[in-house]
């Protein structure tokens, strides 16, 4: 064999737990634990071997006799130094690259561990994995890295923790480079499916028989599964684990008020999670306090550590029960459109700052913050609504996606850059919502029947009230139709589709990032003005609005402009180019950075944080190509305006990123970049990087631009790295609390630092 750049899949496995013994020789669906890991791995393409790596304790034997059973290669090692065994597993194989997957995981999914090995090779990484941060549900964990990068961990990684737990000193190194596969986020990331506990083994059992025995099912069939059947996960809910900042006493805490039932769906609580996900990866705490009934629709996707639950809606009482969960809070999010006014003004009581999400501009608010994606609502139609001045973040800017669409949107837009496609459209999606309350799915089906060439995927969530209908057509499609329910992963699916059929909701958005030409049907009427704005643009048609047209009328609309997108591959394109140039995804960091107070500089002057936009190219440049910040720069080369766009590009095209401006009175003064690192227990790494417009040396705009990045990112580990002639900069990062060490000045959370 070539053992060039040779794969191996190292699984540590041994008898020796305390909460479940001989968990790996555990049976389930009639095989052991470690037979399921084994036959999962064997099926990732591109792995020369699966080798699983046991102690040298006699105890341990078992494990080595099953293994080579099963066709695996074995290595034994030490028991407490985990990673000197798969350092001499690595050995052993002669593997230079490096797969860990733990052998309590007997649901990993070969095809995330393929997206993983391919995302190291095409990004060149020393190191990728699939939870930084977890996004996946929990026991799809697996992390690759070069035989390199194994070997200098071995040498330099002194702490019990990094050699019991093999990565962490890998996964920190700020030297190396690391990448991520981005998982769905919420709701998939609260399932736990690890073997750690009895009622874990329960969980297993019972799903196990219910799961196929002739092939390996995909992880989103079994999430499927599970939402189709959530009695499976109440064995082990118990275990879920919370957020790894929930007992984090110095972080900020933010308390989403939302609601969510069969009538309007999960979008609220869609668009709370995604910037509560955006918020947890900077180190906030975040609590959800919601009714029962939200509670009963949720079921199994209800975070329970974070729950704060609501048992009556009159505002003092609600109130009480927020203060009495989790005391004061910094922000309350409130996106339920039966909360009145007085619950707000009464929970000013416990709350620093409040911010409303809104869609309709027709209630009383008293908010500091008014968020409202979609176009066409203007601060006057807000103020007189309002008790008080606030701000408001308006418009397609802060349309709130979640992570997944971001991250494939770089290689969507290079898929529409390409060459142009004269094919009819292979895939068509069928997305309308979770619930689809007007059976816009069923309408669609019976046109899409009469019409051949093309495979159909069709989303449901398992408590539509029509999927029991859903389902007979589909049976009676021949194949051609594919029912999904509860998808996870809509980024990846949206992007394998040419078409989408659906809904003008908050999906819209999603479309638009990914660069989808779309057909509109209307299921609700504050769904207009999306609609409106996606035809203004030549992003799609509208086929009509169940809520004013027959059946009959929106079927035959909707056939008419299915048939003109088949037909025209250049009218496909066009529409998706439009779509793709309105919405960026990158609208939960813009509000986050909108979350942030000013900075104080002195009595009559502060700082503000904002994102830069590419409107910024041309500032940037300016003050990149200044001799003052040329001169301690690390690279002295200036950039050439070519290489400044792609690389500006580059910047804002990252779901990891950030790269922020700070204005005074308006003015832009200077900009810091967080360029991700990694992480380390949870806890993001970045590489900072600070610099003052030259015409604005001396003001305090550096100081105040590092305070309002610790107060962005609170549970950050900041690095930075400073040329030692550059005393300026030595002094100002020295004030602001940094340490040096080993090369670097770092800056952890004040609470963290001392655990």
């Amino acid at each position: 064999m070539n053992t060039k750049n040779k794969t191996a899949i190292i699984v540590q496995a041994r008898l020796g737990s305390t909460r479940l013994p001989g968990k790996v020789l555990r049976q389930i669906g009639g095989k052991t634990v470690l037979a399921h890991i084994i036959a999962r791995l064997e099926a990732v393409s591109g792995v020369d071997c699966v080798v699983i790596a046991t102690t040298d304790k006699e105890s341990d034997t078992p494990v080595a006799e099953a293994a080579a059973a099963l066709g695996a290669v074995v290595f034994r090692g030490d028991e407490a130094d985990v990673l000197s065994r798969y350092q001499g597993a690595a050995r052993a194989v002669d593997a230079d690259i490096i797969m860990r997957v733990t052998s309590d995981c007997p649901l990993i999914d070969p095809e995330i561990c393929e997206a993983v090995l391919k995302l190291r090779a095409e990004t060149n990484a020393d190191y990728a994995a699939s939870n930084m941060p977890r996004l996946f549900p929990h026991g799809l964990d697996c992390e690759t890295f070069t035989r390199s990068a194994l070997e200098r961990a071995a040498i330099l990684a002194t702490e019990p923790y990094d050699r019991e737990h093999v990565t962490p000193w890998i996964r920190r190194a700020p030297d190396l480079r690391h990448a991520n596969v981005t998982g769905p986020g919420w709701p998939a990331n609260q399932h736990r499916w690890t073997l750690d506990y009895p009622e874990d083994l329960t969980f297993f059992s019972n799903l196990f028989d219910k799961l196929p025995r002739d092939r390996i099912p995909p992880w989103q069939e079994v999430l499927s599964l599970i939402s189709q059947e959530p009695a499976l996960v109440r064995a082990n809910a118990m275990h879920r684990a919370a957020n790894i900042m929930s007992d984090d006493l110095a972080a900020p805490v933010a308390v989403f008020h939302f609601e969510a039932n069969a009538q309007i769906g999960s979008g609220h609580a869609m668009r709370c999670n995604t910037l509560q996900s955006q918020l947890e990866a900077l180190g906030w705490r975040c609590h959800w306090a919601v009714d029962q009934k939200t509670e009963a629709f949720l079921q199994t996707s209800i975070p329970p550590a974070a729950v704060i639950r609501l048992t009556s809606a009159e505002p003092k009482a609600a109130a009480s029960q927020i203060t009495a969960a989790i005391g004061k809070c910094d922000v309350l999010f409130i996106d339920h459109y039966g909360t009145t006014k007085e619950f707000a003004s009464v929970a000013r009581k416990f709350a620093r700052r409040i911010v409303y999400f809104d869609d309709l501009a027709n209630r009383e608010m008293d908010a500091d913050i008014i968020l409202n994606p979609t176009p066409g609502f203007t601060a006057e139609q807000y103020a007189p609504l309002n008790v008080r001045p606030a701000r408001y973040l308006l418009g397609l800017d802060y349309a709130l996606l979640r992570q997944q669409f971001s991250a494939k949107r770089a290689a969507r837009l290079r898929v529409l850059a390409g060459p142009q496609s004269n094919e009819r459209p292979q895939r068509v999606l069928v997305a309308f919502g979770g619930v689809d309350p007007l059976n816009g799915t069923g309408l669609t089906l019976d046109v899409l029947a009469k019409r051949t060439g093309f495979a159909v995927d069709v989303v449901l969530g398992s408590s539509a009230p029509h999927l029991d209908s859903i389902k007979q057509q589909i049976a009676a499609s021949s194949g051609r139709f594919r029912l999904l329910t509860d998808v996870a992963d809509m980024a990846g699916l949206m992007a394998s589709s040419d078409i989408v059929i659906g809904a003008p909701g908050s999906s819209t958005w999603e479309r638009g990032c990914l660069g989808l030409a779309s057909l509109l049907v209307g299921i609700a009427e504050n769904q207009r003005p999306n609609a409106t704005i996606v035809e203004e643009i030549g992003a799609g048609l509208i086929a009509g609005f169940l809520t004013t047209e027959t059946r009959e009328q929106v079927a035959a609309a909707l056939a008419c402009g299915l048939d003109r997108l088949i037909d025209d591959p250049a009218l496909r394109r066009k529409m998706s180019l439009a779509a793709a140039e309105l919405w960026d995804g990158r609208g939960a960091q813009r509000v986050v950075a909108a979350l942030q107070p000013d900075i104080p500089l002195d009595q009559e002057r502060s700082l503000r944080l904002r994102p830069v936009e590419m409107r910024d190219e041309a500032l940037l440049l300016n003050w990149q190509t200044a001799p003052e910040t040329r001169r301690f720069a690390f690279s002295t080369n200036v950039p050439t305006q070519v290489e400044h766009h792609a690389w500006l590009t580059a910047k804002l095209a990252s779901d990891r990123d950030w790269l922020l401006v700070g204005e005074v009175k308006g003015t832009p003064t200077g900009y810091v970049r967080l360029d991700w690192l990694g992480e380390d227990k949870g806890r993001p790494q970045y590489l900072i990087s600070i610099a003052t417009a030259p015409d604005c040396y001396r003001q305090g705009i550096a100081s105040a631009m590092l305070r309002g990045t610790r107060a962005l990112a609170p549970g950050a580990h900041f690095y930075a790295k400073v040329m030692a002639e550059n005393i300026a900069s030595l002094a100002l990062f020295q004030r602001a609390g940094y340490s040096l060490a080993n090369g670097y000045f770092h800056s952890l959370p004040a609470q963290r630092e001392e655990s």
